[in-house]
């Protein structure tokens, strides 16, 4: 309220002035910030509770991790006689039969007071490792294939590597190594659970480390639940760890344009996905040609299309 002065000196009290009404293009200019606002973060207020990925080409892969025992046709080399060894400095280098692969100097009473060296030959040609585990003539490809596999398989537990030190004189007829003969094919030994099975003669590929290798089954066993493979070549690294993961291909993998597994959604007699577009959820019907549980290749879709992952949360 304001307070004026007559000229009778009598204070009146009046109503205060009406405030001034906001413009009309003021209005308009609110407005059009708040659609700015919901249309920069449309994407979150429509599709806040789903998880969206794009359609991309890629391959489907059918593989599957395995514990295997690897078995090569391997010969344990001994010392001749007492002294110092001298090895070769590589490690899995390769020698032909007959040629020297170490030297010895005797320090043993048997050869007095001479120092000529005595030279070992390689028995066979093939791959020397100066490591050993005792099990060069217990898990070999015969024995996998012949003896009681749960009790051969038991001793792989309590191995020890052994390795010769340079700097300590051998005993006679101590190891020094073993030479592999890799122009055998190696055998392996998998270890296989209720998801996984594998028939005699079947062909398989595995991968290991980064070498693909076909291999036959040889032998279906159920204690322990497993199958015997002989490859078709040796197989790299298979010396230097007895034991190990490889990755089974079970099936040829597939290309084409790849989502999650999870996508896939039923509507009606339809299989599809959902589809983001222009600010809507849209069901597309796909063909699906193959699927891993983890993606699937489908066709339906193109290349970049943003599809609902998780469309169980209720689209």
């Amino acid at each position: 309220m304001l307070f004026t002065m007559h000229f009778g000196g009598i204070l009146e009290l009046m109503p205060k002035t009406a405030r001034r009404r906001p413009s009309f293009l003021v209005i308009l200019g609110i407005l059009f910030f708040l659609v700015l606002i919901l249309w920069n973060f449309r994407a979150n207020i429509f599709f806040g509770g789903y998880d969206i990925v794009a359609a991309q080409q890629g391959l489907v892969k059918h593989e599957k991790i395995v514990e295997v025992v690897f078995a090569n046709t391997e010969s344990v080399l001994t010392a001749p006689a007492e002294g110092q060894v001298i090895l070769p400095q590589e490690e899995g280098r390769r020698f032909a039969r007959g040629e020297v692969i170490a030297k010895i100097i005797p320090t043993g009473v048997d050869h007095g007071d001479t120092k000529e060296e005595i030279t070992l030959q390689a028995p066979n040609a093939g791959l020397f490792y100066a490591s050993y585990d005792n099990l060069e003539h217990i898990i070999t490809p015969e024995n996998l294939m012949n003896m009681d596999l749960n009790g051969l398989l038991t001793q792989i537990s309590n191995t020890v590597t052994f390795s010769i030190d340079q700097n300590v004189p051998v005993s006679k007829h101590s190891p020094i190594g073993k030479i592999v003969n890799n122009l055998y094919p190696t055998w392996m030994f998998v270890h296989l659970d209720n998801s996984a099975e594998m028939v005699k003669d079947d062909t398989i590929r595995v991968i290991v480390g980064d070498y693909e290798y076909n291999g036959t089954v040889m032998k279906v066993v159920q204690q322990p639940q497993g199958a015997i493979i002989r490859f078709t070549q040796y197989v790299r690294g298979s010396t230097e760890a007895r034991t190990g993961a490889v990755t089974w291909i079970v099936k040829s993998p597939t290309r084409g344009m790849v989502v999650p597994s999870s996508a896939l959604a039923i509507q009606g007699e339809e299989q599809g996905v959902y589809v983001a577009e222009e600010g809507l959820i849209r069901f597309r019907s796909v063909k699906v040609l193959d699927d891993n549980g983890t993606f699937a290749n489908v066709q339906g879709i193109r290349e970049g299309d943003k599809v609902i992952s998780n469309p169980k949360q209720k689209v």
